[in-house]
């Protein structure tokens, strides 16, 4: 979802159509005006009434266009409010948690702390880097056939161990790996330069002790959300260090830059505020801070990618499913 998907960016778009017709309209009327009855025309007496200022020449006049030149900008008017309370009801209805994804968001100074209070397991696009990774039965399995990759790397709850990639058949596998769909997991793919060109991760939300998983772009680590389905940020701002109890944070803004959207992270509110975004198109995009947060505001940036889940594509319009891969189970496997 770039700035041009958005809810505001289509209402722009609305609001100019409607604003150049009745300007083509009105202008065009007063430049014939202008013409017509400028100053050295001789007017022709014959055909028209006495006019008396403020009042229409009640021997010759058009009832019909009259009350249309009074309906029709009334109508218009309305349908512009209508579109803007549309809008605005699209913009701030919260969706039901149960199909949303719901993260936590925390501002501090100064970087940002992405908190999953639900899981989401993701991959690359096969039909776009040529790889599939799949985990069935305590293996994890690699299909690169056709492909520049040599080996993959396994990460389950921070044990990272490296397999090699069949160079004649493009296929690789690791075995014994069982895990729950609780811990963090993810698969690198490499080619022989050690360049990763393929991701397949799970990262698991909320851990059985009820803490959720988190990045920060302290650590130069980007929040991930899917595609195409509705998440939900509860946004807080605290402080970096919890030694001064009298200290709450200062204001903060999440900015979507290229997605024309932001909300303030407002200390001493403890419900936080809210956003909810839909995002249609996979990518990278920045993340930057749009309220002055102190010396360092200007480094107050990270980045958002955009996902498909596993087994899925960000072609809604499509409905493909990526072919020979199941999304996980809710418990281990």
């Amino acid at each position: 979802m770039v700035a041009e998907d958005t809810v505001f960016s289509v209402l722009y778009d609305k609001f100019m159509f409607w604003s150049i017709l009745v300007g083509i309209f009105t202008f065009g009327w007063m430049f014939l005006a202008i013409l017509r009855y400028r100053e050295g025309v001789e007017p022709d007496t014959t055909h028209l009434d006495h006019i008396e200022v403020g009042a229409f020449p009640v021997d010759r006049h058009n009832t019909r266009l009259e009350v249309f030149f009074y309906v029709l900008p009334s109508l218009i008017v309305v349908w512009l409010i209508m579109m803007a309370l549309a809008s605005n009801t699209a913009a701030w209805t919260i969706p039901d948690e149960e199909d949303a994804q719901n993260m936590t968001i925390i501002g501090k100074q100064w970087f940002w702390e992405f908190h999953y209070e639900d899981p989401l397991t993701w991959e690359d696009d096969p039909r776009i880097t040529g790889i599939d990774v799949t985990w069935a039965d305590g293996f994890v399995l690699v299909n690169a056939t056709g492909t520049e990759a040599t080996n993959f790397s396994v990460d389950v709850a921070g044990n990272a161990l490296d397999y090699p990639i069949d160079s004649a058949t493009g296929l690789g596998a690791a075995a014994n790996y069982s895990f729950s769909i609780r811990a963090f997991a993810s698969v690198e793919v490499t080619n022989a330069e050690g360049e990763v060109i393929h991701t397949w991760m799970h990262i698991p939300g909320i851990d059985p002790n009820g803490n959720m998983f988190s990045f920060s772009s302290a650590l130069g680590e980007d929040m991930i959300i899917p595609c195409d389905v509705d998440t939900v940020f509860t946004m807080h701002s605290q402080p970096s260090d919890d030694s001064n109890p009298n200290y709450i944070g200062v204001q903060h803004s999440f900015w979507l830059p290229e997605w024309g959207v932001k909300e303030d992270l407002v200390p001493g509110i403890e419900g936080g505020t809210v956003m909810t975004v839909e995002a249609d198109d996979p990518g990278t995009f920045p993340i930057r801070c749009a309220e002055y947060c102190g010396a360092q505001h200007s480094l107050m940036y990270g980045q958002v990618m955009v996902v498909a889940k596993e087994g899925e594509t960000c072609d809604t319009d499509s409905g493909v499913t990526k072919s020979g891969a199941s999304p996980p189970a809710g418990g281990a496997y």
